[in-house]
């Protein structure tokens, strides 16, 4: 590999190359408020800015996986920037909420093909070697990009509009483009008569859109009963129940192998992955709503709070990393649930006149739990999986986080348009709809103690080590 195509000059265009979906995921965030104010919609519409981004970069990782063995990794990269900026000039000039969510649709399959390439293409270029030295190149962005977004966000809708937090993307996109032409080598496809399991795509892609279709129109109807929740709903579970007997009828073909779900720790895995989604992203969707609505906060101020969540996160990621190796992930993530809960409980209470030091202190303690809970159990869900089906669990937990993050947003959405619906929005009134929201997320961190416990921890790693070993 000459200098030119070097690893470090290969990472830092890739790592260029996602800036803007990185940022764009929580920078969006800040925004909701205005943009519900000037398009004048209502929470349950405008969350779908959010919801539907989310679900199609998790719907289209299905695609990714595949599409990385089948063609070029730098076209592929090239194909998913262009994607995300046809998407973020669309949603820019949107000027009614239809067009936004349109372009958010498309900003979201750009996405979903850059992301997990970010990580694929940089271990395929480092042969193998190195790769912990990789991680940690690749993870601090990952890490600290997201945190910058709320405070970068509300400074550009302070001093412009929400239509500049799309169009900013589009020089951070034309860089990357231009170093990715000149420094980025061509990555050969690996399995070039390889098929995509389009029956598995289709089915898996239904289900997920039925189900989160029939949550957010529960938002709207306010009941079960009306067919515009119940049949998208309905849908949901049949391509659930279609897909299994699909992938135990055809394990080979299928995009992901239900086998792997008969290991306990990966099944645990992928339903706190699940369950994740509403502490984690749902509490950040409704998060800066609280901060502008409830404290009066301006779009600017809200973002700079939220770095207090990011910083937490930041402390704890290399220790969390290092307790999941030490004890177990069982072990972390009951801490960090537990962690989770006792810093949320505290929103359930505050006004719009406690004190800003609580509230920065309850956000930091919130962001210390949230590595814990999506570090170790990304981790857990390798153990014990065969190295063959590795690929196929690395879609799957992917795909299960996004979409995780989406039923998260949704939820919670529903449940603050529940509380407000035929009320005058009054301060208090609101304060109310979101106290009932964070209660909602305490409850379903709490029950994600449930799968925790099928994590592995200590004494069982050293358990299998030595059966292992007398093999």
């Amino acid at each position: 590999m000459t200098k030119k195509n070097s690893l470090g000059s290969i990472a830092f265009v890739l790592i260029i190359g996602a800036i803007a979906p990185m940022l764009d995921t929580t920078m969006t965030n800040i925004a909701i408020s205005t943009i519900m104010n000037d398009l004048n919609t209502s929470v349950g519409t405008a969350q779908w800015v959010t919801t539907g981004y989310v679900l199609t970069l998790g719907i289209v990782i299905l695609f990714t996986g595949w599409a990385v063995d089948k063609f070029d990794g730098k076209k592929l990269y090239i194909s998913g920037l262009l994607i995300f900026l046809v998407g973020s000039i669309i949603s820019g000039m949107a000027n009614n909420i239809t067009i936004l969510m349109v372009g958010r649709l498309i900003q979201g399959a750009g996405s979903g093909i850059i992301i997990p390439l970010l990580t694929t293409l940089i271990i395929r270029a480092a042969n193998g070697v190195g790769l912990g030295k990789l991680a940690a190149t690749i993870g601090l962005p990952m890490v600290v990009i997201p945190i910058l977004g709320p405070t970068v966000g509300g400074y550009i809708i302070d001093q412009l509009n929400w239509h500049w937090i799309f169009y900013i993307n589009i020089p951070i996109v034309a860089i990357a483009l231009v170093l990715i032409l000149i420094f980025m080598p061509h990555f050969e496809p690996l399995k070039k008569d390889s098929k995509l399991d389009w029956i598995g795509f289709i089915i898996l892609s239904g289900m997920f859109s039925g189900l989160l279709v029939g949550i957010v129109n529960f938002s709207s109807h306010n009941t079960f009963s009306s067919l515009d929740v119940l049949l998208p709903i309905f849908l949901g579970l049949d391509l659930l129940v279609a897909y299994v007997f699909y992938a135990h009828k055809y394990p080979q073909r299928a995009l992901v192998n239900l086998n792997m779900f008969k290991v306990p720790n990966f099944s645990g895995s992928t339903v706190i992955l699940l369950m994740s989604g509403v502490a984690v992203n749902g509490a950040m969707f409704i998060l800066p709503l609280y901060l502008q609505n409830v404290r009066g906060l301006s779009v600017i101020w809200s973002g700079t709070y939220l770095i207090a969540q990011g910083l937490g996160l930041l402390v704890t990621r290399t220790q969390v990393g290092k307790l999941t190796d030490s004890i177990g992930a069982r072990w972390v993530v009951l801490g960090s649930i537990a962690i989770a809960v006792i810093s949320t409980i505290p929103f359930v209470y505050f006004d719009a006149n406690t004190s800003k030091y609580l509230i920065l202190i309850a956000l930091f303690v919130r962001g210390m739990a949230q590595g814990g809970l999506t570090i170790p159990v990304m981790a857990d869900s390798y153990i014990n999986i065969p190295k063959e089906q590795i690929a196929q669990a690395t879609t799957a937990t992917r795909m299960l986080q996004n979409v995780g993050g989406a039923f998260g947003s949704a939820v919670l959405a529903t449940v603050i348009q529940n509380q407000t619906n035929g009320l005058v929005p009054t301060v208090s009134n609101l304060t109310s709809a979101y106290h009932t929201a964070f209660v909602w997320s305490i409850v379903i961190t709490l029950a994600a103690a449930i799968p925790a416990w099928f994590l592995t921890h200590h004494t069982a790693i050293a358990k299998n080590s030595e059966l292992a070993g007398e093999k």
